[in-house]
């Protein structure tokens, strides 16, 4: 005797979606997302500005004046940080970017050799981004881009320096 045709359906779809199981289980992890550079979101994990890749030299303390107001903030034990210490003092005329983060563009692109290919940074993060070269004060949360570099950290002032108007200056000096 036959099955009904309900419970035919039933184990039908419970073969297909075993199926289905056991195939996505074999393939192995999921692709790593588009290439360094490519730019695009993806969710790839990250880690702190702190802690990002690199090592050597330890964290720098600098000072972000804007209209002559000082924020203290750390640059990250990284190669790229390092870069940017290296051209400091540093003055930069910043814009807003999708009301999330301030942008300007450096004099030179700063070396990206050993440090992750992209980063989700945090709010108050000092970041780099490669493809375009510019140095990005993230006010808002962006999520994770390829060619993202987490520089460091400015603890205070994101609010104040989210409220700056388009074209504002901001010079970057060591502590």
């Amino acid at each position: 005797m036959r099955p009904p045709r309900h419970v035919r359906r039933g184990l039908w779809l419970f073969a297909l979606v075993s199926t289905m199981s056991v195939a996505a289980c074999a393939a192995g992890p999921a692709s790593p997302g588009p290439a360094a550079g490519e730019g695009g979101a993806s969710t790839q994990p990250t880690t702190s500005a702190s802690s990002a890749a690199g090592g050597g030299g330890g964290t720098v303390a600098i000072t972000l004046t804007i209209g002559g107001r000082a924020y203290p903030a750390t640059l990250a034990d990284n190669p790229t940080a390092r870069d940017l210490a290296a051209q400091l003092p540093l003055t930069l005329t910043f814009a807003d970017y999708n009301r999330v983060e301030k942008i300007a563009t450096l004099p030179r692109p700063l070396s990206t050799r050993g440090v992750p290919g992209g980063a989700d940074p945090e709010v108050n993060d000092i970041g780099y981004y490669a493809p375009t070269g510019d140095l990005v004060l993230y006010y808002g949360d962006v999520g994770y881009w390829n060619g993202i570099v987490r520089l460091g950290v400015l603890p205070d002032g994101m609010p104040e320096i989210a409220r700056q108007p388009d074209g504002f200056t901001a010079t970057f000096s060591r502590a």
